[in-house]
């Protein structure tokens, strides 16, 4: 089990008086709105966008035919504070519109999440959490897309409880209202990183490893409708389709840490020389796994926050190594390529965008990372008296789902002359690429 980092507390707490700061938003909104410039004003949001070009969802659809066995699928992965199957359908919806994906099978497929590497304690529910798989395709069938919606947060929610009686107050002196709306707003939120980066991590991350198991091998037909499920040891775990078919992740706030550590997680795993059978499937798997490109859609991330307090990965600066077709350790690597799209709005105080250095020496080389950094605008900018600009904390942190351009983005990703209108518009692009060097004049004789 991962101990707490107790050096860490006073870093984490620092991130609770952030999150406090973006409840007062709400509840000072209405005083802001009497100082600020009000009416109807032009969109100036700006959007700058740089790294390497990135494929989008898109781009997988249409490589997709009826005589080729590959689906599109995606995962989701919440961050902070206690969430319900179901929450991300705002998301999915204009995504699914910026697809054209028109239908949406009638059967929803709810599996309660189960791991045997969990040291379950007598009376504890098998479960961690639920992940909710949809399907869908365009018109004429011809394009199909499975979405996984992981809920986590039920993880968390029995130790969040400890707290239920100081978010009501029912004993000792009364609470200010407002003061009462931000501690049990803290109450609500914060302990899900305490709880990560202590006793809860093995179990959240293990929720992750079953979600992600249960994307790579298997098909729709061959999920389970419902129950409470072990992906590994479920029957149509084949992943006979892993190599044809394509493998997002989309994910928010704390979801971001949770994802990349899952992944990088998966570098560490040896295989079961006990039972050979099972090392050649896990050979295999692994195989055609670090043959492939992945791109996880991060918003709102906190890689940069939350790996203070951490050691450095096992292995860092060592992507030529790893990830160069020729390099001496490619068999190595977990995956051929992370492409990592960090939407990150600057008035978003719980946010952070992913430096080069960062990614280099914080991030393990064997995911073969290549960042690209979105930095846009999710909240308005206003001026107070023409003396000073606010920007709503709450919107900027919590309005990436409702963005236009970010649906656009992951749904398109960008590409050279093929930007959509409205990224066209509305988004400056600063590609980053290795520049090769112009071959020497020769020397006169």
């Amino acid at each position: 089990m991962r101990p707490i980092n107790l050096k860490r507390l006073p870093l984490l707490m620092g991130s609770a008086c952030l999150i406090i700061l973006t409840g007062c938003s709400s509840i000072a909104k209405g005083i802001t709105e009497a100082v600020i410039d009000g009416g109807p004003q032009q969109d100036t949001r700006q959007c700058e966008i740089e790294g390497p070009e990135f494929d989008g969802i898109q781009q997988s659809l249409n490589q997709q035919s009826s005589s080729s066995p590959k689906i599109t699928k995606v995962l989701m992965v919440h961050g902070i504070s206690s969430h319900l199957p179901g929450y991300s359908s705002g998301l999915q919806k204009k995504l699914y519109d910026k697809l054209n994906l028109t239908i949406t099978d009638s059967e929803v497929k709810n599996i309660e999440l189960d791991s045997a590497q969990i040291q379950w304690k007598d009376g504890d529910p098998h479960t961690l959490g639920t992940l909710r798989i949809t399907r869908h395709t365009n018109a004429d069938h011809t394009q199909e897309l499975l979405f996984y919606e992981l809920t986590w947060s039920p993880i968390s929610e029995p130790q969040k409880q400890q707290l239920a009686a100081d978010s009501a107050n029912n004993e000792g002196l009364p609470r200010a209202s407002i003061n009462g709306t931000l501690k049990s707003f803290m109450n609500a939120t914060v302990p899900d990183l305490l709880i990560y980066n202590g006793n809860g991590y093995n179990r959240i991350t293990a929720s992750v490893k079953e979600s992600v198991c249960w994307m790579l091998s298997n098909n729709w037909e061959n999920l389970p409708d419902k129950g409470v499920h072990e992906c590994e040891k479920w029957e149509g775990s084949t992943f006979s389709n892993l190599s044809a078919d394509d493998h997002f992740f989309i994910t928010h706030s704390l979801g971001s840490r949770i994802t990349i550590d899952t992944i990088q997680n998966f570098g560490n795993i040896t295989a079961d020389n006990s039972n050979p059978t099972k090392k050649d499937i896990q050979d295999k798997i692994r195989k055609d796994v670090s043959k492939k490109d992945f791109t996880v859609f991060m918003m709102a991330n906190q890689l940069p926050l939350l790996q203070m307090g951490r050691d450095t990965p096992e292995v860092s600066n060592e992507e030529k190594t790893y990830c160069a077709a020729n390099g001496t350790m490619a068999e190595k690597r977990v995956m051929r390529r992370m492409g990592i799209v960090a939407f990150s709005d600057p008035n978003d105080i719980l946010s952070y965008p992913v430096p080069l250095d960062f990614t280099t020496s914080q991030i393990d080389s064997r995911i073969c990372p290549a960042v690209t950094n979105v930095s846009l605008n999710i909240a308005e900018q206003k001026n107070l008296f023409d003396a000073a600009s606010f920007a709503n904390p709450m919107t900027a942190h919590s309005g990436y789902m409702e963005d236009d351009r970010v649906i656009d983005l992951i749904a398109n990703g960008m590409k050279k002359n093929q930007m959509t209108p409205l990224v066209a518009q509305k988004c400056q692009w600063l590609e980053t690429a290795t520049i090769k060097s112009k071959p020497e004049k020769k020397k006169a004789n």
